[in-house]
């Protein structure tokens, strides 16, 4: 590439030679920021100083040769003839290596200096020597005995020097100055104009303007590493030819050669700002053993545009140092950059990351700021930086402190089992003998016992249970004290979710709290629990349960909106264990509501957050849910899919077993088995009964065995298992008691089933449970077209396929309709959610309540005498109100009165059951 921006300085040069060749000698020092182009411009001199008839004799000075003695001598007399060759290979070749020795031996400085004085009484000499700075010390000596007698000679001497020639030259080079046929030049960095038009030589004009501005950030002018990312632009383009901007292995290997070339000095310095990052300026690292000229190398590397402000310019060059930097020397570095970190004061996030870098933590204070760190860095979601904290603080503590030691490893257990849970199972060993010696705290004993669950470690959990029961038991607190709370919420989820390890440790306590206690108190305590959910020891099971406790209080809306707002909490960061726990909590109450998209979603979500060896036998109810959505939205083939993963046998211990089984029975039962679903409710519902865990709202086992008896044409049987669930606690809940009366209505004749579904549908209209309204809905179609009404039969079957299809169970819908009442027959290909037929049309704004009222139960295939009654007003009231009705939505019939009617209607009717629900009925 051409020299740039350098035009007018190489003019100057010019003018300065001929000056010399006419007899006015002359000495040019050319300075600059290392990789300036120095090299270069006086390489390019030497055209113009052979055509004004000098002799041109050119030197390259190495730090490597600089223990040569006579190393720059030799190089200018090889190109030489005569007695100035001769004379300054004597003096290369006499042994003065030293600067001492030089100043030693004046008559071969002289000797030396006088022969290129007698050269150029014959003929114009140019001596160039690139690099003085690393000049050996004879060689040096010579050059300035000449310098100093050029004035009326016909000798120009160019010598190029960096910015940071080290303090020796530097003082040596100003003495240059004092003479007056010295001329001094300096190098500025490449303009951004400067930048695109060195790299207009290799770029096309349109590409080069494009990256001059990129280019020029990240080298601050230099022209080396200029060329170098042109370099990487060249090569990227063979394989990507749309990258503009590259920084790539030959911009990484010119700032290692430049560093390298620059010396000792300015390498130590840089490396000590890679190690330091952005903490400190040069003053503090001045203060960094073996970092000398702190100030001096920062400036020196701010102009040769690796630095900006003492920063680096791009992360790559970062990268560049550090990776060469050798082990040891990092680790020297990084523990002497804690210590003086440390000593200035510097937040101990800092300190720890060097500490941790250097895998060292010696010094008195190192664990107290590893651990002050690990807090700061777990309340910013950092959670590995936390978990590196902890492990190099429990490796430095040792076994002097068994309980400061102990209290590091549980922290440490705490971290990893946000992100992974199965790498906990590698510090259960040293917490449960922590826990034995007294050396854990209770609140580090209870989360021991969460891993000890979560990892299917029952026998461990069981003994870890009896410890902080016998705990509980000498503790002298009043029953609402904090540990007292605390040990109660916990004892809660154990019963709920792992009710072997209950019953073993437990005996004769309650079981699931929510189908005893009364709904208000439940809800009270589950809404404390969500609101305590940051406590130290925050568990996101605990949370969970509580969610899942307001589901089965009837509460799911707001057990959804505690949950998003868990999981908005958790936030972006690395908790991937608290992610997946609160996606799965959330898909089961998307299940509760009949919303099988997000429910499948979710449960995807959850079992994509955590690998399956971090779910454990967990695993259980993220694929629960996922099977149940899947087959309910007749996919039955990722239905069985789900069910071919694994599950660890220990999941069988866990309730979440009975919530797989009954998943599972859907599934057997949406693909046409009903004896094998028949087989898994019938276990799910003995599970449920033996472990305390008998809970409709959340396991409503009789109403899924009822429907596999429906399949198996045994209704009588059907109807006595839904009758025995409307018996059970927690049935009063609106989503259960629809189900359930569903069900019942099997077992019932036409007649007397209008009332029980109409009643269904309305509890489900108010529950918020699509599929389960869908499904009633379907069914109170099909009775209306047993007793002959066809017309409110198709507006209900409309209805149902619709409300189905919103929630993506058009598939289960349809296979409790009749076919001739189905609207819309599906494909092989399964359901779309419908849009646009069905949507509500703006005409029924324009309806009265009244007249709305009217409109629904006609809807629904009332007549104008059960519409009077129910609504308590005359039949020619109704007509009336149907008439307006008819007109305001231009229909002419009740079979055409739209089916957006219906999600308004709530409590129009309340029909009485057919039945006397007795307190033993139909109870297994």
């Amino acid at each position: 590439m051409r020299l740039v921006e350098r035009e007018q300085v190489l003019g100057q040069l010019t003018v300065l030679i001929a000056a010399a060749v006419d007899g006015r000698g002359q000495v040019v020092l050319v300075s600059g920021p290392g990789a300036g182009g120095k090299t270069a411009l006086v390489h390019a001199l030497d055209e113009p100083a052979r055509a004004a008839g000098a002799l041109v004799f050119a030197a390259t000075c190495s730090r490597d040769e600089r223990g040569l003695p006579g190393g720059v001598l030799s190089q200018l007399a090889t190109a030489m003839a005569g007695g100035a060759a001769a004379g300054l290979g004597a003096v290369a070749h006499s042994g003065a290596d030293t600067a001492e020795r030089a100043r030693n031996s004046p008559h071969l400085v002289r000797d030396a200096g006088e022969a290129l004085l007698d050269l150029a009484r014959t003929r114009p000499v140019v001596l160039v020597v690139d690099d003085v700075e690393h000049a050996d010390p004879l060689s040096l000596h010579t050059l300035f005995y000449l310098v100093r007698r050029v004035g009326g000679a016909r000798i120009a001497v160019v010598l190029t020097a960096s910015d940071h020639p080290g303090r020796g030259s530097a003082l040596a080079l100003a003495e240059l100055t004092r003479m007056p046929w010295y001329t001094g030049v300096r190098l500025a960095p490449l303009s951004r104009r400067g930048v695109a038009r060195l790299v207009s030589d290799a770029l096309d004009p349109a590409t080069a303007s494009r990256c001059a501005p990129f280019y020029h950030a990240v080298t601050g002018g230099n022209p080396v590493l200029v060329k170098a990312l042109v370099q990487d632009h060249l090569a990227a383009r063979l394989d990507h030819p749309d990258h503009d901007v590259v920084v790539g292995e030959a911009f990484r290997q010119a700032v290692l050669a430049c560093l390298r070339r620059w010396g000792p000095d300015l390498l130590h310095v840089v490396r000590a700002i890679a190690v330091l990052g952005e903490n400190p300026g040069p003053e503090v690292l001045g203060r960094l053993p073996g970092v000398p000229l702190a100030v001096e190398a920062v400036t020196a590397l701010d102009h040769a545009g690796l630095l900006d402000d003492g920063r680096f310019r791009h992360p790559a060059v970062r990268a560049a140092v550090l990776d060469d930097l050798p082990a040891a020397e990092r680790t020297r570095l990084h523990r002497a950059a804690a210590e003086l970190l440390f000593a200035e004061g510097l937040p101990s996030a800092d300190i720890a990351a060097h500490l941790v870098a250097a895998g060292s933590a010696d010094a008195p204070w190192a664990v107290s700021v590893l651990r002050d760190a690990a807090e700061g860095a777990l309340a910013e979601q950092h959670l590995d930086r936390a978990a590196d904290c902890l492990k190099l603080a429990r490796t430095a503590i040792g076994g002097e402190d068994p309980t400061a030691a102990a209290g590091l490893t549980a922290a440490l257990a705490a971290v990893q089992w946000r992100t992974s849970p199965s790498v906990v199972a590698r510090l259960l060993p040293a917490l449960r003998r922590a826990a034995r010696e007294g050396h854990l705290t209770a609140r580090d004993t209870r989360a021991l016992l969460r891993y000890q669950l979560w990892q299917g470690d029952t026998a461990g959990a069981e003994e870890t249970l009896r410890a902080l029961e016998e705990t509980a038991a000498r503790a002298v607190r009043p029953a609402g004290a904090p540990a007292m709370t605390e040990h109660r919420v916990l004892l809660d989820w154990v019963r709920a979710a792992h009710p072997t390890v209950a019953a073993a440790v437990l005996p004769g306590d309650r079981g699931a709290a929510p189908a005893r206690d009364h709904r208000e108190e439940v809800t009270a305590y589950a809404e404390w629990v969500l609101r305590s959910r940051w406590a130290p020891d925050s568990a996101p099971e605990l949370a969970v349960h509580a969610l899942l406790a307001l589901g089965a209080c009837g509460m799911v809306a707001r057990a959804r909106q505690w949950c998003d707002a868990l999981r908005e909490e958790v936030g972006p960061g690395q908790a991937s264990a608290w992610k997946a726990v609160f996606a799965d909590a959330r898909a089961h109450l998307a299940l509760m509501e009949g919303d099988l998209a997000t429910a499948e979603r979710l449960a995807r979500l959850a079992l994509t957050a955590l690998a399956p060896h971090d779910w454990g036998p967990a695993i259980a109810s993220p694929l629960a849910a996922l099977v149940l959505s899947a087959a309910w939205q007749g996919k039955h083939d990722d239905a069985c899919a789900h069910l071919r993963r694994s599950v660890p046998l220990a999941a069988r211990d866990t309730a979440s077993w009975a919530v797989y089984l009954r998943a599972r029975g859907h599934a057997h039962l949406a693909a046409g088995r009903p004896d094998a679903a028949f087989a898994d409710f019938d276990e799910c519902g003995a599970l449920a009964v033996d472990r305390d865990l008998d809970l409709p709202a959340l396991l409503p086992w009789r109403t899924d065995l009822a429907q596999a008896l429906v399949r198996l044409r045994h209704p009588e049987r059907a109807g006595e298992l839904a009758l025995a669930q409307l018996d059970r606690p927690g049935a009063d809940v609106p989503r259960v008691r629809g189900a359930s009366l569903r069900l019942l209505a099997a077992a019932t004749g036409a007649k007397p089933r209008l009332a029980v579904l109409r009643e269904a549908v309305v509890l489900l209209q108010d529950s918020g449970d699509q599929v389960e309204l869908a499904l009633a809905l379907a069914a109170l179609s099909t009775t209306h077209d047993e007793l002959g009404e066809t017309g409110a039969a198709e507006v209900i079957a409309k209805r149902a396929v619709h409300v189905a299809e919103a929630c993506g169970a058009g598939a289960l819908c349809r296979r409790h309709l009749l076919p001739q009442l189905d609207p819309a027959p599906a494909g092989d290909g399964g359901t779309e959610p419908a849009t646009g037929g069905d949507e509500e049309p703006d005409d029924l704004a324009t309806l009265s309540s009244a007249e709305r009222r009217v409109a629904v139960l006609a809807a629904l295939g009332c007549s104008n005498r059960e519409i009077g009654r129910r609504l308590y007003i005359t039949i020619s009231t109704v007509e009336q109100h149907l008439t307006r009705v008819y007109r305001k939505l231009k229909v002419r019939r009740r079979a055409d009165l739209p089916t957006g009617l219906l999600p308004d209607s709530e409590n129009l009717w309340m029909g009485s059951l057919p039945f006397q629900l007795g307190a033993e009925a139909g109870r297994r």
